[in-house]
């Protein structure tokens, strides 16, 4: 961390705090994220106190229609290699809000999984060539069917996954948007993607909904309740020994004794 040390007496800029609103993270991620950046932190950061690049952007609210149109640009992308590819919208959109701060995708196809593992790839080397993509980061995945689902409430899960800042033109919207700034053309936004395999669609689906509340709840359930334990991977029964199978969420709530709960009352 010497380098963020220098760097902030530098420019005079709190690098941790910076880098948690920009990338949306929590102080024990955003010291990972500090030394996996810090080659493109002198590109990122923009004049003395103003911040990083694209800071008034990413610390401003994301709207419905903002994160529709990147989703449109999203499945044209994943559609273009991967036909049959599920591409869904998660969290706080997916639960019904009007805004928010980064959009996350779940993507998940029947498949082959070859072309799984290169598909995040393939489409960032797309949107380069589009001049889409601001930044990003692949996390390969590290995934294990055999593995137990983890007993920490709060775990990450670990599949593969894409964090980038995207290039959203203004043309991508069919009216003005408040936030941006008069004359720009473009928006710089948030935006994780997620590939899961298809048999664990519906756990992974479940936890990137969220709300981060609802899924320590609901987990801490499993475990205090019902002798299970759930992640974004799977449902293991303690008492069988089994993994539980659930191919919608609405099989998970099953498995679990309750009520579907549908996505906008999991706003926590």
């Amino acid at each position: 961390m010497d380098y963020f040390v220098s760097m902030e007496m530098e420019f005079g800029v709190d690098a941790c705090g910076h880098v948690s609103s920009l990338l949306g993270t929590g102080s024990p991620s955003t010291e990972g994220w500090l030394f996996h950046v810090h080659v493109t932190l002198s590109i990122a950061l923009s004049n003395g106190l103003s911040g990083f690049l694209y800071y008034e952007d990413l610390v401003s609210c994301v709207t419905r229609a903002e994160a529709e149109a990147v989703s449109v640009l999203v499945k044209e992308a994943v559609w273009a290699f991967l036909p049959d590819a599920f591409v869904t919208m998660t969290g706080g959109f997916r639960r019904g809000k009007k805004m928010g701060h980064d959009v996350d995708f779940l993507i998940t196809s029947p498949g082959s999984t070859e072309d799984e593992e290169q598909l995040l790839q393939k489409v960032m080397n797309l949107w380069e060539k589009k001049g889409l993509v601001l930044y990003y980061d692949l996390v390969e995945s590290t995934f294990e069917k055999l593995r137990l689902p983890s007993r920490k409430v709060d775990a990450l899960d670990h599949f593969q996954k894409c964090f980038l800042i995207f290039k959203l033109p203004r043309q991508r919207l069919d009216s003005d948007q408040p936030s941006w700034q008069e004359g720009k053309t473009w928006k710089a936004i948030r935006v994780d993607l997620v590939m899961c395999p298809y048999e664990r669609r519906a756990f992974a689906l479940l936890g990137w909904t969220g709300s981060r509340q609802f899924e320590r709840d609901l987990r801490r359930y499993a475990t205090h309740e019902r002798k299970m334990i759930l992640d974004n991977h799977a449902l293991y029964d303690k008492t069988k020994r089994i993994f539980l199978k659930a191919e919608t969420e609405e099989e998970i709530f099953a498995h679990l004794g309750l009520d579907y709960i549908e996505p906008w009352e999991r706003n926590a």
